[in-house]
């Protein structure tokens, strides 16, 4: 087992030029603590049980995880800035853009990450500020049982979504959600736009709220609904509807034939960390094969080292590999985290009609 002393002295070469920390974090700071922010959840319970305790006994340190909503999170490191207190955070991407931008995270020297040359180019922020730890693909999930009852085929494509059949049984993602914007920045993209400007999509969606079954606020209320049998067809992402089939729920996760979007996870060093040196070992340590690897069987996630390797029936519960990666549809998440307000109010517009 290493000690952080000992690590310090010999494993200089991946520790990050990260800006001094004010004397008072420095004072209260424990050298072998890291304070995680993450949120609950499937998440939550897959790093506390697989990356967390090898990271720990790696380095002789504790991690302290901290759970709340991506927001919330955000709004306390924002609170603290002049004086952290969380040393990482979880970043899915609309959590990441804003916190970049507000300025809340560390720039890394990504050259003295050892893995770093492992992981694909999509997961390095141009900006060197976090890396994308996992990924996920996002598309339709389908109720089997009700579709096997019925006789239809499973969903081939988006458009589906519309199918008059499918009236009051569509589940949609929470209107305020990442989902929800992932979603509408799919289809802009498929009628030929940007994330940019969704003009192209509004007439679209209002066609589409007569199908709308709920647009619930939470996974497990979503969950709920396909659990039931009233939920038959919606939007989601691979490793919900993975964690749902797990349970015994009727559900997979359709083929569609313009391909799927990808929803990803960062991770983030705070900016002016109580310990720095410790939060930049477990971001290397995060994106080595094996974190990688239990990354991708437990927490559902598509790994974003190169070196990981699995097996058929693994890899069909992830995204997984260059040539799947590459029939990803990308999704520019930034402009729609600048108009996510609008958004919002839009999509509440056109319900109400």
């Amino acid at each position: 087992m290493h000690t952080l002393r000992l690590w310090a002295a010999t494993l200089a070469f991946v520790f990050v030029s990260i800006a001094p920390i004010s004397p008072a974090c420095a004072a209260a700071a424990n050298p072998n603590e890291l304070v995680f922010a993450a949120f609950g959840g499937t998440f939550q319970k897959a790093l506390e049980t697989t990356v967390i305790p090898a990271f720990e006994k790696e380095y002789g340190a504790k991690v302290i995880v901290l759970t709340a909503t991506s927001s919330k999170m955000l709004a306390q490191i924002r609170a603290q800035r002049n004086n952290p207190q969380v040393d990482i955070i979880l970043a899915p991407d609309l959590t990441h853009i804003p916190g970049k931008r507000a300025g809340l995270f560390e720039k890394i020297d990504v050259k003295r990450l050892k893995n770093y040359a492992d992981i694909y180019d999509f997961a390095k922020d141009p900006d060197e500020v976090g890396v994308v730890l996992g990924f996920q693909s996002f598309g339709i999930e389908y109720n089997t049982k009700v579709f096997a009852e019925k006789g239809w085929a499973p969903p081939t494509s988006w458009a589906d979504l519309w199918d008059p059949k499918f009236k009051g049984h569509v589940v949609m993602p929470s209107i305020s959600g990442s989902y929800m914007q992932t979603f509408l920045g799919t289809q802009s993209i498929l009628a030929g736009g940007t994330t940019a400007n969704l003009d192209a999509v509004w007439p679209k969606f209002k066609a589409l709220v007569p199908n709308v079954l709920a647009f619930p606020t939470t996974v497990a209320q979503a969950d709920s609904l396909f659990a039931s049998g009233s939920g038959w067809i919606g939007p989601n992402s691979s490793g919900r509807i993975a964690d749902l089939a797990v349970t015994g729920v009727p559900v997979a996760m359709a083929n569609l034939k313009e391909g799927s979007s990808k929803s990803w996870m960062a991770i983030n060093i705070v900016k002016n960390p109580p310990n720095p040196l410790l939060a930049l070992a477990f971001v290397d340590f995060i994106l080595s094969e094996q974190s990688q690897r239990h990354i991708a069987t437990v927490m559902r996630l598509g790994p974003v080292n190169r070196k990981v390797k699995l097996s058929k029936e693994e890899a069909a519960l992830v995204p997984y590999g260059p040539q799947v990666i590459q029939k990803l549809i990308n999704v520019d998440m930034e402009p729609l985290e600048n108009t996510h307000g609008a958004i919002v109010d839009q999509i509440n517009r056109l319900i109400a009609q």
